[in-house]
């Protein structure tokens, strides 16, 4: 069973990641609703898998992304409304995939399962 760590600030998104997981697996998921939150849950917890929203209120999901990393070291799925901000750089040194908002089920599980491979 992998553990999966989303963070995301804004409660509805939270609750249909968890419904998305949920159906599709047995993996643990927890939400952190900002980066200080992230942080340590990471350092409790060494996720599998980091899925980030883009823009959080205490930081940004690039910004975190890299910290996390630097914490437990696991894939990174970013999640944004806002597709024209992510830049290609961001996506090849930390981001493995990019979820556009609103979130197809089908297209979180793929990105999931690759991530988890």
């Amino acid at each position: 069973m992998a553990t999966i760590l989303y963070v995301e600030d804004h409660p509805p998104a939270q609750l249909l990641m968890k419904a998305i997981i949920n159906e599709m697996t047995t993996h643990a998921l927890y939400a952190a609703n900002s980066g200080a939150e992230a942080r340590t849950i990471t350092l409790a917890q060494h996720p599998d898998l980091y899925i980030i929203d883009l823009d959080l209120p205490d930081t940004d999901g690039i910004s975190l992304a890299a910290e996390l990393r630097k914490l437990h070291l696991a894939p990174v799925l970013l999640v944004s409304a806002y597709a024209e901000s992510v830049k290609e750089s961001d996506m090849s040194a930390n981001i493995l995939a990019y979820l556009a908002k609103p979130l197809d089920p089908d297209d979180v599980e793929i990105a999931v399962r690759r991530a988890l491979a």
